[in-house]
């Protein structure tokens, strides 16, 4: 026995100097120090304890000795390992958390520098319509301070009852889901002349984000606005109004000379130079009635013009009809293309009464407005008279000052010229055999209305988008 009480000795020092081992790579040194110590301690006792007993032949005792000594060494090398494993886990989450927390932190403080720097009052209701919370920053610009509206309704803080049902109904559609709730409202009691436009949206199961801004400033512009335009068009209908009556005069006047001039070719100069006048004065008049003064009513200006040169021409025993036909109902004629177009009827719709029926006593002659979806237009004017002079040029002006006034003006809108028959065929200008007349005007789209589709060849869509 007595030579197994060394080994028995020097393995319980093997176990003290394991347990110093791992508390080694413990991180605080003064808690692997102290362990350490435990051990040594706790290894000298046991070394004690065996050499008192060193003389007794008892084999028990040193059995007791080594199986204390395996004991000491478990418990030290598993408490060991467990504290190093809880330490790094402790550790590990304690940088994760803290990690979180500042990213929390610097969300939170994001968030709150975003709504200090609105120009905007911030409320959160519950569902019963109660104020729950307030944006801190915005204290100096509340109507009543924070302690007499927290927990309580509009209808208790303003006595506003109707204003307070319309906040709850927002609240209520809000927390249902459907989406921002947005509208207007004025505070009566406190600043009847100031509008605040509330914005609700739901922030959780039961509070909605309430953010109030300051509209009185736009609502002013926006009625300084309409007042500076209505003034406007005031002005414009007063312009376009005075412009017809003065045309309308010198109409009058023009009539007043062909009563004096006595040959009968001057007197039809008079009249000729007064029904142009009138499809300019038409123009004016029709904007006069009209809102919007960009465009008028294609259809309702040629037709009142068309009809007012049937009544010029009206003579005794003689019945030739003028009318008008408009392709598209409602069509608008912008402002570019409106009086030429007036003057081109006006022109084609004369010179069929001049010329088209010489030995009749009746006759019709139609006029008409196509609008294509591109925005080009086709004006035509047809009568059922005797046709054309074989040979003739409408392009050249062979109708004398009507179809010179008629070029200039296509020229003018960047048309083109077509002179056909009723019975069948057509040229560009010359008369074709055959009796009636039909004369086209080919009018392009508007400048700045590019047709719908490709672009024109050599021109790229990014070009056509630049100003």
């Amino acid at each position: 026995m007595r030579k197994i009480l060394p080994w028995a000795l020097l393995f319980v020092a093997a176990a003290a100097l394991l347990a110093v081992g791992m508390t080694a790579l413990l991180r605080t040194s003064m808690e692997a120090k102290a362990l350490a110590h435990e051990a040594s301690r706790a290894a000298a006792g046991v070394a004690e304890y065996s050499s008192s007993v060193a003389s007794l032949d008892d084999p028990r005792v040193v059995s007791v000795i080594i199986l204390f000594a395996i004991l000491s060494a478990s418990a030290a090398f598993s408490s060991s390992v467990a504290t190093i494993l809880l330490r790094r886990r402790i550790s590990s989450q304690h940088l994760e958390l803290l990690q979180k927390v500042s990213e929390l932190e610097a969300l939170d403080a994001r968030h709150n520098a975003m709504l200090s720097a609105l120009p905007d009052l911030v409320f959160v209701f519950d569902a019963e319509g109660r104020f729950v919370d307030y944006l801190q920053s915005a204290v100096s610009t509340l109507a009543v301070p924070p302690e007499r509206f927290i927990g309580k309704t509009i209808a208790e803080v303003f006595g506003d009852p109707e204003l307070d049902a319309r906040m709850r109904e927002a609240i209520h559609r809000a927390l249902a889901g459907r989406g921002p709730q947005v509208f207007e409202y004025s505070l009566d009691g406190i600043e009847p002349n100031e509008r605040w436009e509330a914005r609700l949206v739901k922030a959780t199961d039961g509070t909605v984000l309430n953010i109030n801004r300051d509209v009185t400033q736009r609502r002013r512009a926006e009625k300084e606005l309409e007042s500076s335009l209505l003034e406007k068009e005031a002005l414009l209908k007063e312009i376009h109004h005075r412009v017809k009556n003065n045309l309308q005069i010198v109409s009058s006047l023009l009539s007043m000379q062909s009563a004096k001039a006595r040959d009968e070719y001057d007197k039809r100069l008079f009249i000729d130079s007064q029904s142009q006048i009138r499809a300019m004065a038409a123009v004016h008049d029709q904007l006069y009635r009209s809102s919007d003064f960009s465009s008028i009513s294609g259809g309702a200006y040629l037709a009142d013009l068309v009809s007012g040169l049937e009544a010029s021409w009206a003579r005794p025993g003689i019945w030739v009809r003028a009318s008008f036909e408009s392709g598209e109902e409602g069509l608008e004629l912008d402002l570019e293309r409106a009086v030429p177009i007036g003057l081109i009827v006006n022109e084609l719709v004369t010179n069929a009464y001049k010329y088209a029926f010489e030995g009749r006593h009746s006759g019709s002659i139609r006029a008409s407005l196509v609008k294509h979806d591109d925005g080009s237009l086709v004006v035509s004017v047809s009568d059922d008279g005797k046709g054309l002079p074989e040979g003739f040029d409408a392009t050249i002006g062979d109708g004398g000052m009507g179809y010179t006034i008629i070029n200039a003006l296509v020229m003018q809108l960047g048309g083109r010229l077509e002179v056909g028959s009723l019975q069948g065929g057509s040229s560009h200008g010359s008369a074709p055999e055959g009796g009636g007349t039909v004369v086209s005007v080919f009018v392009p789209p508007p400048r700045g209305d590019p047709p719908r589709g490709d672009p024109p060849r050599g021109e790229s869509p990014r070009k056509r988008d630049q100003p």
